[in-house]
């Protein structure tokens, strides 16, 4: 996920301070340079974070659009047979017509949305980052790494800000459990919602240890 959005991931995703912290290294030659065993492993942290995003970043899109997918078949198979049916019989022309405009709506957003297409495009990237990180298992850190890296960034189509700080509490949680719990995004349930479909500010968002520390702050 990079492209105009790299910024603000940088500003408000930032992977957790404890117990490893390092960004990844934005310079492939930073991976032969590294000196010290605690750099080493703040960076292998750093790589792994990242990776665990990405993939759950591509397996919560592919899930979103799998199911308003299989939703759309639904609405047209139902509904579809309730309006030939009431129109057969000729109960309501006016309900049938209703029903047919609805299955008609999802149809067209089905197919203006792409949402089977993009289904396949998010799940062959979720396979690609599953990969990576096999291989980032069995060699470590190393230039070769990072190009690949790079290489798959390219294919990435533009990404949502909210899902992907999703996708950060989920690595998060993933490498950290509890430990992490402080590092977590707080992200509001109105902008998880619309966060699906279109990009938000996200500026406003902290991170819950940010919260308690500003509510500490805050006169009584």
């Amino acid at each position: 996920m990079t492209d105009s959005t790299e910024t603000t991931r940088e500003e408000n995703e930032a992977i957790p301070t404890s117990p490893k912290a390092a960004p990844p290294p934005n310079d492939p030659d930073q991976a032969t340079t590294v000196a010290s065993k605690d750099s080493d492993e703040d960076e292998a942290f750093a790589f792994k974070h990242y990776l665990l995003r990405n993939i759950r970043y591509h397996t919560r899109r592919a899930a979103l659009f799998s199911q308003w997918h299989k939703t759309t078949g639904f609405v047209g198979v139902f509904l579809g047979s309730s309006s030939a049916m009431s129109f057969l019989l000729a109960e309501s022309f006016v309900g049938a017509s209703i029903m047919a405009a609805i299955v008609a709506f999802f149809s067209a957003v089905d197919l203006v949305v792409g949402t089977a297409t993009k289904e396949a495009q998010h799940t062959e990237l979720r396979k690609r980052w599953i990969a990576f990180q096999k291989r980032f298992q069995a060699e470590g850190v190393n230039r070769e790494l990072y190009l690949e890296r790079t290489a798959i960034e390219m294919d990435e189509p533009p990404e949502l800000s909210i899902v992907e700080m999703q996708a950060r509490n989920d690595a998060t949680l993933a490498l950290m459990g509890k430990k992490g719990r402080d590092q977590l995004l707080v992200i509001p349930l109105h902008q998880r919602v619309l966060g699906q479909f279109i990009n938000l500010d996200t500026s406003q968002i902290l991170e819950v240890h940010e919260i308690r520390a500003k509510n500490e702050k805050a006169p009584a």
